[in-house]
């Protein structure tokens, strides 16, 4: 006699956990990432509360893998659409305007660079950390190409390359600088003010 399983299975599991942090991204934009309660976002995903505790520690862990699927999910979408280009500036220059609109349209990303930012940042450390040690091996390549074309900056390494893209991204986003929504514009900006950092004539 065959007993039926009640068992989760792990593509049903996959989908709670999906669930769990759709429901959690929409209420960080509504009411805040500090306002956000472990309770508010299990009524808000419509899953019991040993189903949440089964997928997630506590409330920062479900912040800090939504920013992870979200980062994972924008490598991945950049190793599927990423070509050589001819020149190392326009190499660079693509490569980082094309971050800088997928950075935008994430949804639990775009919190980073949100007002409310300072309120959680503390809690999100060790995810950054783990984000900058992977934009390392991403932006290798060009580094590579750059030193081997000799034309790497004195004293950059990929740790301050990465650094610095990721200041000026920052900046950029928090700024609301008006040419970040205009690609011309924002080429154009990130060849003056973003290449001679990086790389000599």
């Amino acid at each position: 006699m065959a007993f039926s399983s009640t068992a989760e299975t792990p593509q049903r599991s996959e989908n709670t956990r999906h669930a769990i942090l759709d429901a959690a991204v929409s209420l960080y934009h509504a009411q805040g990432v500090a306002q956000t309660t472990a309770s508010a976002i299990i009524a808000a995903s419509g899953v019991g509360r040993a189903t949440f505790y089964r997928h997630f520690a506590d409330q920062d862990d479900v912040l800090n893998q939504a920013l992870k699927r979200d980062f994972e999910s924008m490598l991945d979408a950049f190793e599927a659409q990423r070509f050589d280009h001819r020149t190392l500036e326009t190499q660079i220059i693509d490569d980082v305007a094309w971050f800088l609109r997928q950075l935008q349209a994430k949804p639990a990303l775009s919190l980073i660079f949100g007002r409310q930012r300072d309120q959680f940042l503390p809690r999100i450390n060790a995810t950054l950390n783990e984000f900058r040690k992977a934009a390392q091996i991403y932006v290798l390549p060009i580094f590579e190409r750059a030193r081997k074309e000799g034309r790497i900056r004195e004293g950059v390494t990929v740790e301050t390359y990465v650094d610095w893209v990721a200041f000026v991204a920052t900046s950029l986003q928090v700024v609301d600088a008006p040419f970040s929504q205009d690609d011309f514009k924002l080429r154009d900006a990130l060849r003056h003010f973003l290449l001679p950092s990086l790389i000599r004539d």
